[in-house]
C-alpha cells in the first residue's frame, strides 16, 4: 500500500520509522513539488541515529516531480527514512 505525506515547511520529516510496522521494502519514491513558484532542496536519507546515508540531495524546481526507482530497499528495523526540506514549497512524497 502506498504512503502519502504532504510537507509545506522547512523541516526534517520521518517518512518511515524504524522498529515499527512500516516496511523498508520500498520500490518507488515520488517527490512532487506542486508549489507554483518556489523550488525546494530535498535531502532523502536513512539514519540509525548515529550514522546517516544520503540517498539523494537535489533541487526540485516549482511544478516538477522527482521519481526514484532504484536501490531504495533498506532494513527498517535498523534505519529511519527521513527527508529534509529547505523551503516552504508545497511537496507531496509518495512511497510505494
Amino acid at each position: 500500500m502506498a504512503k502519502y505525506i504532504n510537507i509545506s515547511s522547512i523541516a526534517t520529516t520521518t517518512l518511515i520509522n524504524k522498529n515499527k510496522s512500516e516496511s523498508g521494502n520500498v520500490r518507488k519514491i515520488t517527490i512532487a513539488n506542486h508549489d507554483n513558484t518556489d523550488l525546494v532542496i530535498v535531502k532523502l536519507y536513512i539514519t540509525d541515529g548515529s550514522n546517516t546515508y544520503t540517498l539523494t540531495e537535489v533541487t526540485i524546481p516549482a511544478l516538477v516531480t522527482l521519481v526514484l526507482e532504484d536501490n531504495l530497499k533498506f532494513d527498517s528495523s535498523v534505519y529511519d527514512l527521513k527527508i529534509d526540506t529547505s523551503t516552504t514549497a508545497e511537496i507531496t512524497v509518495i512511497i510505494k
